[in-house]
């Protein structure tokens, strides 16, 4: 187990901060379980994955294409199923649309085959429904 207090770095907030930006907020206790698990592999994803690679090393494409290009890779692999989700969520918090997000769908069938998009599909819609139900107000709550 290393010894290594990454949460103190700099890099490692900046890393905390971009996925904030663009996770929901109950997603955020992963990154904890992934820091209980292995300090070294939670450094790994957040200060080198997050901040030195999607901040530092690819400046020249925005949030909404790199979020473009995560989840096409996903839905590619279609091994993932919770990531695929995760990065649909993504891409509407970043301000993308869900037509844009339904065209990408189209699109990958001419390169990934409809198999992979049915279930790709079925994981998106879901992730729609949850992020609608997220910002749905409550009947009777206060938070008018």
């Amino acid at each position: 187990m290393s010894s290594k207090n990454y949460k103190d770095s700099e890099n490692y907030k900046k890393g905390l901060e971009v996925y904030a930006s663009k996770y929901e907020p109950q997603r955020l206790k992963r990154l904890d379980a992934l820091y209980e698990f292995s300090p070294d592999l939670a450094d790994v994803v957040i200060s080198h994955g997050l901040c030195d690679i999607w901040v530092n090393k690819t400046p020249n494409l925005s949030t909404q294409e790199k979020e473009i290009a995560v989840l096409a890779s996903l839905i590619t692999s279609c091994t993932v199923h919770s990531e695929i989700k995760a990065h649909a969520q993504c891409l509407l918090n970043v301000g993308v649309t869900k037509d844009k997000i339904k065209d990408l769908l189209i699109l990958l069938t001419l390169y990934i085959g409809v198999p992979k998009i049915v279930v790709a599909r079925q994981l998106i819609e879901e992730a729609f429904n949850e992020y609608d139900l997220a910002r749905t107000p409550v009947v009777g709550s206060n938070n008018l």
